[in-house]
């Protein structure tokens, strides 16, 4: 029984063995057969590469030939162009010898009158009369041309001189675009005076732009100028202010500094200087009403001289002494007492008036000690050779000054005012008492108010 499991299984064995045998060699040959078909492949790609490689060779060698017969085309024309320049060069310092000899002294004839053209054509192109017709130079061509030039040249230049002396003496009035204040270019009726100054019929100042060509509104206007300008085109004037430079000085009254713009340049200390004058005007300026309120009251009690009341200092002084019975030598005591208690509200404020007029000009000189030390050590670093940043720093360190010396001076005055008005004041006070110890029943109201200490 054993021996027929045994034979059964060994025959099993050999059959699967068999038939794996049969599987392997079946799969080579399918790998045998893909491996032969990627040769093939491969090769028939290495063909068709072969084929246009050979294709690009053969269009590479075409273009090269192409190239290298270009290129001696182009030598030769080189060749060519490199004599004709020689012979023309040649010929054109034959025809310029033939030239001189035959022109003789008319040589510098004609180069006087190309040089005079150059500097006319200079000088219309930033004259005003360009506005009027921007062409008119045209005919002074000649002047860069290497030819003689010809009789109708020099008569055109003869006639633009002579048209541009007579436009300095005219006045005309066309049409030409002018650029507003804010940039839109229209265009409207221009009056033009010689050649010095232009305006619209609005009565604003132009200005001819050089680079542009155009002319333009002036960003500053002057005033004086203007208003005249205006009565002339009104036709109740018949005189108009001009620029002699062309519009240069109009153009430096923008660069001019406003009164505000001044001001900043004093920077800090003199926005302090400006504080301290706004404070010491608002005090005199309450001084002031004070005393005149003062004033008035003590003289309304000089008119009444039998009631005494205690809203003025004079009421109050008399008070002071007529209220208890005093003998002389009390009377005096208390009259200096009542006085003295009044001076502090008569005087008051004017030490501080003095003070800030005292103080103002210090602070400006410590602005300009502060603004020439930054100026100088602007001339350190960038050194002298723009004069306009000395002035502009010298005007800044400047302007402290000035601001201390503006504020300082109404100070003074203030001062003075209220101390004038308080020792007038005052004396009014002493004559009064002193009238009523010495026993005299009335002081002349008007003398005493009208004397001036």
């Amino acid at each position: 029984m054993m021996k027929r499991l045994l034979t059964i299984l060994v025959g099993v064995f050999v059959v699967q063995a068999a038939v794996a045998e049969e599987r392997v060699v079946s799969h080579n040959e399918t790998v045998s057969q893909q491996v032969s078909q990627l040769s093939a492949r491969d090769r028939e790609l290495n063909r068709q590469r072969e084929i246009r490689f050979n294709s690009d060779l053969s269009k590479q060698q075409q273009l090269l030939a192409t190239s290298q017969s270009r290129l001696k085309r182009a030598e030769a024309e080189q060749l060519r162009l490199k004599q004709l320049f020689d012979d023309n060069d040649s010929r054109l310092a034959d025809m310029q010898t033939l030239i001189q000899q035959q022109s003789g002294q008319l040589g510098e004839v004609f180069g006087v009158a190309k040089e005079e053209a150059t500097n006319l054509r200079l000088l219309m192109d930033d004259s005003l009369t360009r506005a009027e017709n921007p062409s008119q130079s045209a005919p002074l061509a000649f002047a860069d041309a290497r030819r003689v030039p010809a009789l109708q040249d020099l008569q055109a230049l003869w006639q633009l001189l002579q048209n541009e002396m007579l436009s300095a003496g005219d006045i005309q009035r066309f049409e030409s675009p002018v650029v507003a204040q804010n940039g839109v270019t229209s265009t409207l009726p221009v009056i033009r005076f010689g050649l010095f100054a232009a305006a619209t019929e609005q009565g604003e100042y132009l200005h001819w732009d050089n680079e542009q060509q155009v002319l333009s509104v002036l960003p500053t206007q002057p005033a004086g100028a203007r208003s005249q300008l205006q009565r002339y085109l009104e036709g109740s004037g018949s005189e108009v202010t001009v620029d002699p430079s062309r519009g240069q000085l109009f153009l430096l009254l923008d660069s001019a500094p406003k009164l505000l713009e001044r001001i900043h340049q004093g920077g800090g200390v003199g926005y302090l200087i400006i504080a301290l004058g706004v404070l010491g005007l608002v005090v005199a300026l309450y001084q002031m009403q004070n005393m005149v309120r003062n004033e008035l009251l003590v003289r309304q009690q000089l008119k009444q001289p039998e009631t005494l009341s205690d809203n003025n200092a004079l009421g109050r002084v008399l008070t002071a002494v007529t209220a208890q019975p005093l003998d002389q030598n009390q009377r005096e005591l208390k009259v200096d007492e009542a006085i003295l208690q009044e001076l502090p509200k008569i005087e008051g404020g004017q030490s501080f008036i003095k003070l800030l007029a005292a103080v103002a000009p210090l602070l400006g000189l410590l602005g300009t000690v502060v603004g020439m030390i930054a100026t100088f050590q602007s001339i350190t670093l960038f050194g002298t050779g723009d004069p306009k940043l000395m002035a502009g720093g010298i005007s800044q360190a400047l302007m402290t000054t000035v601001l201390g010396l503006v504020v300082s001076i109404p100070l003074l005055f203030s001062h003075s005012y209220l101390n004038a008005r308080g020792r007038r004041l005052v004396q009014i006070l002493q004559e009064k008492s002193l009238g009523l110890l010495a026993g005299v029943p009335e002081v002349k109201a008007h003398e005493a108010l009208n004397r001036v200490a």
